[in-house]
């Protein structure tokens, strides 16, 4: 089948995607104030509750913890999730209610969510939440071998075990999941009914966008190989670092993939991690959107912990320093503006779920012959 491109005005996409892609803040980046980060608000009508859980890895045999955010019941109300770096170094969440019940008008979608390398479970709240906040059950582990405790205790596994253990993780989140809501296991009994398992998506930033995609398409590497898991129907990829995987292996992805990156990321750049895939993953679609001006860091928490890490009394100052290095790749006047950042995370990231996993398509455009989108601040090339 032939491929054309189309370019869609601005009006005309104001049209199909309201305001998503409307400059915000007043404009392009050079408005950009350094200060202060604005604290996210869900955009879906469910409210959120969130709980820390303990789950099996068969792969290791060891136990994995675990950030779980699901639609709460209407109404429900509680005490805020604090989101804790350590005991003295935190921020209360907006949006999340910790232990509230579960909304019983499941079952939901489900989304495992990926974080990156030397990471956290909560590190990209504010989209984990907001996807809750729309209808759907999601979970991140932490990827023991891999996160930001591993490289403070010196305990991180080598890159070739870490290709192995991480997508091995994200099999045993979804295992465990589906467990709970069959009633196959009764560890988590609030999960019964609440998931609906055709429905499948991964979310992964940077090396959790490898794992998003080596879970879907497998890879074999030094340390063994991981076969494909036909459940996922839907992937997001945010600045993914792709490197590991061959073309071979991306060219067996064969469901729907958004890539999204940003012009000023140095970790996992355009040309090296993005282009690749967007041109062998077989789709269809398979979606890139090319954020002007954002940054490695654009897609996580690290611009909030910025502003609010440094406000608590007691918090160490080793982490406030650990905390402003990494911003360093995302947060300031000369990057897309924070909120900006996460209107388009949220907002493209749920918009995608919507149309190729919860069946409730709200930016059709997804669906056409290859396009390229294009507004002040973002290109979106759909590739069918």
């Amino acid at each position: 089948m032939s491929k054309r491109t189309r370019t869609l005005s601005l009006p005309a996409l104001v049209v199909i995607v309201g305001s998503l892609l409307l400059a915000a803040c007043g404009g392009g980046s050079s408005s950009k104030p350094a200060t202060p980060t604005p604290m996210p608000a869900r955009s879906g009508t469910y409210a959120v509750g969130h709980d820390t859980i303990s789950i099996p890895d068969p792969s290791t045999g060891k136990t994995i913890t675990a950030d779980l955010w699901y639609p709460a019941a209407d109404g429900a109300t509680g005490t805020p999730t604090r989101y804790s770096l350590l005991p003295t170094a935190y921020f209360d969440s907006k949006v999340a209610i910790e232990k509230a019940p579960m909304n019983s008008a499941g079952a939901f979608p489900f989304v495992v969510y990926s974080h990156g390398s030397g990471g956290q479970s909560f590190v990209a709240s504010f989209l984990t939440e907001d996807i809750a906040s729309h209808g759907y059950v999601v979970l991140s582990a932490n990827h023991d071998g891999n996160t930001a405790a591993n490289q403070l205790l010196g305990t991180s596994a080598s890159q070739d075990v870490n290709d192995f253990l991480r997508p091995n993780v994200v099999k045993a989140e979804i295992d465990w999941a589906l467990a709970q809501s069959s009633g196959k296991d009764s560890a988590y009994p609030a999960l019964k009914g609440a998931i609906d398992e055709t429905r499948i998506g991964l979310v992964g930033h940077s090396y959790g966008g490898y794992t998003a995609l080596a879970t879907v398409g497998g890879h074999t590497g030094p340390a063994g190989t991981i076969a494909p898991d036909p459940r996922i129907k839907a992937v997001v990829g945010q600045a993914p670092y792709t490197r590991r995987l061959s073309d071979a292996e991306l060219t067996g992805i064969k469901i729907p993939v958004m890539l999204m990156v940003g012009t000023k990321d140095i970790t996992t750049p355009l040309e090296l991690d993005s282009q690749r895939p967007f041109d062998f993953i077989t789709g269809p679609p398979v979606v890139l959107a090319v954020m002007t001006d954002a940054a490695h860091q654009s897609y996580t928490d690290v611009c909030m912990y910025l502003d609010e890490i440094p406000k608590l009394p007691a918090a160490p100052a080793a982490v406030a320093a650990a905390i402003k290095v990494q911003a360093t790749e995302g947060c300031g006047p000369e990057f897309m503006p924070y909120a900006r950042d996460m209107e388009l995370s949220t907002g493209l990231t749920v918009a995608f779920l919507n149309e190729f996993l919860a069946g409730t398509p709200d930016a059709s455009w997804f669906s056409g012959e290859t396009s390229t989108i294009s507004a002040p601040d973002i290109t979106i090339t759909i590739k069918r």
